[in-house]
Formats: structure tokens, C-alpha cells, sequence
């Protein structure tokens, strides 16, 4: 009995932990998508393009950090 509840315990976890991460992904795939925008347009307000550029390499890597992390939960079983 106590197995189960550990394992069922196990699996939702990984399930709110794979949410957690496409949620991230997502999130930062439109930030990006954003950032390219406000770039190609010159800047937005008061961010230079510098900035903006900066934002967006950071974010870059951000994204690749995630998709590891949710490979890593996909390969888990």
C-alpha cells in the first residue's frame, strides 16, 4: 500500500515537474519572439537595442537550460 502511494506520489510529481518546464518554455519561446520584434523595430521606449539584445542572448540561454531540464524529465520513467 504504501509502495503505491510512493509511486503514484513519484508520478505526479514528474507530471507537475514536465508542466512546470513546457510551461517555462513556452513562456520563454514568446519572450524571444518579443524581444526579435522590438529589436528589429529600433527598441521599445526606454529598452536601447543593446539591451534588448542582451535580454535576449540571456533568455537563449535560459531556453536551452529548460530543454534540457524537460529532456531530462521526459527520459525519466
Amino acid at each position: 500500500m504504501l509502495l503505491i502511494l510512493v509511486m503514484q506520489m513519484n508520478k505526479d510529481i514528474k507530471e507537475r515537474a514536465r508542466h512546470k518546464a513546457f510551461a517555462k518554455i513556452s513562456f520563454l519561446q514568446l519572450e524571444n519572439k518579443t524581444y526579435k520584434r522590438d529589436i528589429k523595430a529600433g527598441g521599445y521606449g526606454r529598452l536601447s537595442v543593446d539591451l534588448l539584445k542582451r535580454c535576449l542572448s540571456s533568455n537563449e540561454n535560459e531556453l536551452l537550460t529548460w530543454q534540457y531540464i524537460a529532456k531530462l524529465i521526459e527520459i525519466d520513467e
